[in-house]
C-alpha cells in the first residue's frame, strides 16, 4: 500500500499547478472507492501560499443523500496512522483536532448554502456556558479543491465536527472500582443507520435508539458507554408526556436557543431540519445544574436554505414558497409546545427585531453570500468546477452562472425578509444606513460590493453612493 500511495503523491506536483486559488487536499488510498468503512490512506493539503502538508489519513463515505452522489462523494477525514493511533492537528486555522467533515455539497448548485448558514448560525447563537471555542455551537469551515486517487472532484468545504470538544461536554466520570457517573450527552436526530425505523426500541448495542415511528436517534456521546445511563436523559424527553409540554420543555432546554432555532428555520426557509432530523441534542453535564444541564438544539446538514431543495431541484429563481406562518403550523417537539404560548411568540418577535438589521439584514446575507461566489470567482475555480463536469454525464447539481444564481437567492432573500416583518408586524423604520464617517475613505481590505451586489474596486467608488462591505451600508463621501 505504501508503494502505491507513493506512486499517487508523485502526482500532487501537478495537480497543485493545475489548481490556484484555494487550497488544494489531495487525499490518497489504496482501493478505487471509499466506502463506509475507514480506508487508510494519505492526505496532501496545499494552501495558497504553497505550504503543503502530509499526513497519514483514514477516510469513509458521510451523509444519506449524499452517498448517492458517488462521483462526488462527501466523507470523513481522520487523522490516524496504520498503528490506529489518532493525533489532532490545526488544519488551514480550523480548531485543532483528528476528525473534520469534507463536505462535497453535491446537491447545492451554488455549494455554499450550508456554510453560509452555519456562519449566520454562529453570529446568531452562542452556548449559555463558556468553552474554549468562544461559545460556538455550530462548524466554521474552508473550502478547498479535492483530488480523491489523483481524480479531481472540485469545490469541497473542508469542516470541523460538532462534537464533544467543541460543546465542551464533559466526560464520563470513572472511579476506581470500574463504577460510570455518566455526565455530557450527544445525540443526533434523523440516523440512517439502521434499516427499519417503523419498531421502537434499541438496536446497534444500544448506540440507536428509535423512539417513536421514524423518529431514530444515534449517541455520539459518551461513545465508550452507550448504555441506558446515557440515554436516560432522552428517554425521559420521551415519556410521561413531557415531549409535549410547555413546562417541561422551557424547563429542561435553554429557551433562548430554542427562539434563536425557530427563527433560524423561519428567516432562511430551512426546509429539513424542523422535523425529527437534522439536528442534535447535547447537555454539557446530566449531573450539574442550571444552564449546563439543559437540552442545546445544534442544526446540522443546511443545504435545503435559502429556497434550496434537498434533491437541488429549486434554482434559477423557482424556490420554495414555505411561508413563517406554514413552519410555525409543522413544527414537531419540542417547538411544537411552544409556538401556542404567547410568551414564545414575543420572544420570537424581539429577537426578529434585534436581528433582522444584524445577522438576519439582507446586506448582511448578501454580503455573505456574494463574498463566497467572489472567492470561487476570482480564483477561477467555479469555471474549472463547471468546466470538468459539463464534460461528464454523472455529475453533481450546480449551475454555470454562479452570479446570475446568487442574484436571484438575493432577491428571495429580500423577499423573506419582507415575509418576516409581515409576519411579526414589524415596519421598516429600525433599519437605517450609516451616515458618512471620515474613516469611511480609509476602506479595509473586505470586498466592497453595490447594492445589487456587483464588487466594486475602492477606485470605483462613486461619492454619495450606498455599498456594502463586512456586512454594512455605508455612502461614500
Amino acid at each position: 500500500m505504501k508503494r502505491i500511495l507513493l506512486l499517487l503523491a508523485i502526482i500532487s506536483v501537478s495537480l497543485r499547478a493545475f489548481t490556484q486559488g484555494l487550497p488544494v487536499l489531495e487525499v490518497n488510498f489504496p482501493s478505487a472507492e471509499l466506502t463506509d468503512d475507514y480506508i487508510q490512506g494519505e492526505m496532501i493539503l496545499t494552501d495558497i501560499d504553497g505550504a503543503a502538508v502530509s499526513l497519514p489519513a483514514k477516510v469513509k463515505t458521510r451523509g444519506a443523500t449524499a452517498k448517492q452522489y458517488t462521483m462526488k462523494p462527501s466523507f470523513n477525514m481522520k487523522l490516524e496512522n496504520e498503528e490506529g493511533d489518532e493525533f489532532d492537528t490545526d488544519l488551514l486555522g480550523l480548531r485543532k483536532a483528528s476528525s473534520f467533515i469534507l463536505d462535497a455539497m453535491a446537491i447545492d448548485r451554488i455549494c455554499m448554502r450550508n456554510r453560509v448558514c452555519f456562519d449566520i448560525w454562529n453570529s446568531l447563537y452562542r452556548l449559555p456556558y463558556e468553552t474554549d471555542f468562544g461559545n460556538r455551537n455550530g462548524t466554521v469551515g474552508r473550502f478547498v479543491d479535492v483530488y480523491l486517487n489523483g481524480q479531481y472532484k472540485g469545490i469541497y468545504c473542508l469542516t470541523d465536527k460538532i462534537n464533544r470538544k467543541l460543546l465542551d461536554l464533559k466526560k464520563p466520570q470513572v472511579e476506581d472500582d470500574g463504577s460510570v457517573t455518566i455526565r455530557g450527552v450527544l445525540y443526533k436526530n434523523g440516523t440512517n443507520d439502521i434499516g427499519d425505523q417503523n419498531t421502537p426500541g434499541f438496536f446497534n448495542d444500544s448506540t440507536v435508539w428509535v423512539a417513536q415511528w421514524h423518529d431514530a436517534w444515534e449517541l455520539h456521546e459518551p461513545e465508550d458507554y452507550p448504555g441506558l445511563a446515557a440515554w436516560q436523559p432522552l428517554v425521559e424527553y420521551y415519556s410521561d408526556g413531557n415531549l409535549n409540554s410547555y413546562n417541561y420543555i422551557s424547563s429542561h432546554f435553554d429557551s433562548q436557543n430554542l427562539t434563536d432555532y425557530t427563527l433560524f428555520i423561519m428567516a432562511l426557509a430551512i426546509t429539513d431540519n424542523w422535523g425529527f432530523k437534522n439536528k442534535y441534542f447535547s447537555i454539557q453535564n446530566i449531573q450539574g445544574k442550571g444552564d449546563k444541564a439543559k437540552f442545546i438544539v445544534t442544526p446540522w446538514d443546511l443545504d435545503t436554505s435559502f429556497g434550496g431543495h434537498y434533491n437541488g431541484d429549486y434554482f434559477d429563481g423557482k424556490y420554495t414558497s414555505w411561508s413563517p406562518a406554514d413552519i410555525m403550523k409543522s413544527a414537531d417537539p419540542p417547538f411544537s409546545a411552544l409556538i401556542g404560548q404567547s410568551s414564545f411568540k414575543e420572544n420570537l418577535r424581539n429577537r426578529w427585531i434585534e436581528t433582522r438589521s444584524g445577522c438576519f439584514a439582507v446586506d448582511s446575507v448578501a454580503s455573505r453570500l456574494y463574498g463566497y461566489c467572489e472567492l470561487f470567482e476570482s480564483t477561477g475555480t467555479w469555471e474549472r468546477y463547471v468546466t470538468y463536469w459539463n464534460a461528464r454525464g454523472d455529475r453533481p447539481k450546480y449551475v454555470d452562472d454562479l452570479r446570475a444564481e446568487i442574484d436571484l437567492i438575493v432577491q428571495w432573500y429580500a423577499d423573506r425578509h419582507d415575509q418576516l416583518d409581515s409576519y411579526f408586524d414589524v415596519d421598516d423604520s429600525t433599519s437605517a444606513i450609516e451616515k458618512p464617517e471620515d474613516d469611511r475613505n480609509n476602506l479595509s481590505d473586505s470586498p466592497i460590493y453595490d447594492i445589487k451586489g456587483n464588487m466594486v474596486r475602492p477606485d470605483d467608488l462613486r461619492p454619495g453612493t450606498i455599498y456594502i462591505q463586512n456586512g454594512k451600508k455605508f455612502i461614500k463621501n
